[in-house]
């Protein structure tokens, strides 16, 4: 029995001792491919600049140097216990473009894009984080708030098996893989280099994107090193949804306030159009306005569709106008002429599905943002005369324009906002007001 126990405790001793060594193997494995990859990154800047100048033998030298360095870095990867997969992807697609190099020194879809130094930087870069994710386990939580333990890069490695169209492995908040301080990455020779960041325990947590078929919207599946680390977090993004769902709760009833507010005003009248349409004016100069401030008088109001050979255009909602609004606000109609001093003001405003071209007249219209509110929540209300419950026309466009700062001073006076949109009951929070003539039909 003793002589058993013996070989037991012998045995564990040993398996101790391999496991460490296992760790230890993997520090050197590592430590020697780091090198690899920045001689690797050093060697693709040297062909992308030996390219530039045609140097053929400076292209044939890099490029033999940047096959040598990639099939080091890839041979020691591979001997670490666990797969550093997104070193090894990036350095195996580095090998694969880098085949287009191979002959031709003036490679027209590499030459000037810095294409190869990138995907070498993003192998550096992948090592490191791989390597401080390592082969143990990290904590992820669900939305139930059950916590599960798995290896991020056995994870992501799963999803690649299941042939996920895009899989991706970073520190939880990186966008852009690129090196921030190359001049301390070349100086460091450790994996774990805690002065370089996402080094060895500097990496907190780890987020696995992917996408299981290409037109997917993608998923992020955030991993922490420690349990604490993840309940923790889990528990932020709870108060970060609810202090949301309070805020979007109380703009809503600020819109709705402020939407009473500019309705009810006895001049005023909603207008309950179901869609848009999109109109323009050309803002010609004016020297002074009597403040000292240059500004400019609107030619006229136009309509997108005042062209006859065109049909009356009109969008059920204001993304789609939004949308031709940025079209026309880059390439004019053609039947306006911008000159050099002019403005171009392009505008959605609330419209009826009608048919035809003959005018009517000009209608005063407003558009009001709460404040935090977006485009889509605005609150559109006319000028209209006492007693009529319908919107006033104005035979004329100037008739309508030179009315206009009358009623826009008028309703941000009874609003209680003073001229910079600001509430003078709260100087914090400042309200939108935007004014127009519109042709109706």
């Amino acid at each position: 029995m003793r002589e058993v126990l013996l070989t037991i405790a012998a045995m564990m001793a040993l398996t101790g001792g391999f496991a460490h060594a296992a760790s230890t193997n993997d520090e050197v494995f590592a430590n020697t491919a780091l090198p690899e990859l920045h001689i690797l990154a050093v060697a693709s800047a040297d062909w992308e600049s030996a390219a530039e100048d045609s140097d053929e033998i400076g292209c044939r030298d890099a490029y033999q140097t940047m096959q040598k360095a990639a099939h080091e870095a890839l041979t020691n990867m591979h001997y670490m216990s666990f797969a550093p997969i997104d070193a090894i992807a990036d350095v195996s697609t580095l090998l694969r473009v880098s085949h287009l190099a191979a002959n031709v020194c003036a490679n027209e879809p590499l030459t000037g894009t810095r294409l190869l130094p990138v995907i070498a930087g993003q192998a550096i870069m992948s090592l490191r984080y791989d390597y401080a994710i390592g082969g143990g386990d990290w904590y992820s939580v669900y939305a139930s708030g059950d916590v599960d333990a798995k290896n991020p890069l056995r994870y992501a490695q799963s999803l690649e098996d299941q042939n996920y169209s895009w899989v991706s492995v970073r520190p939880k908040g990186m966008f852009f893989m690129v090196v921030s301080d190359w001049k301390a990455e070349m100086a460091s020779n450790q994996v774990d280099d805690s002065s370089i960041e996402n080094s060895g325990l500097n990496l907190k947590a780890i987020e696995v994107d992917h996408r299981k078929n290409s037109d997917d919207d993608a998923t992020m599946v955030y991993f922490y090193r420690t349990k604490k680390d993840a309940l923790a977090a889990t528990q932020a993004v709870r108060q970060q949804a609810e202090n949301d769902a309070k805020a979007d709760a109380e703009l809503k009833a600020s819109e709705a306030e402020w939407s009473q507010k500019l309705t009810s005003l006895p001049y005023m009248v909603a207008n309950h159009d179901v869609g848009f349409k999109l109109v323009y004016a050309v803002c010609k100069p004016v020297v002074e306005n009597g403040k000292g401030v240059n500004t400019c008088n609107a030619d006229d109001s136009h309509d997108w569709s005042d062209s006859p050979n065109v049909p009356y255009r009109w969008f059920i909602d204001i993304q789609g106008c939004e949308n031709a609004q940025l079209s026309i606000g880059t390439k004019h109609p053609a039947d306006v002429t911008v000159n050099r001093d002019d403005v171009f003001m392009p505008d959605c405003v609330p419209a009826s599905k009608v048919s035809g071209h003959t005018t009517k007249g000009y209608e005063m219209a407003f558009a009001l943002s709460a404040a935090g509110a977006s485009a889509d929540d605005d609150t559109y209300a006319d000028l209209r005369e006492s007693g009529p419950q319908t919107a006033t026309v104005f035979k004329t466009f100037n008739a309508c324009h030179d009315a206009m700062d009358t009623a826009y001073s008028k309703i941000m006076k009874d609003l209680g906002i003073d001229e910079d949109g600001n509430l003078l009951s709260d100087k914090t929070k400042s309200i939108g007001l935007m004014a127009t003539c519109v042709r109706v039909y």
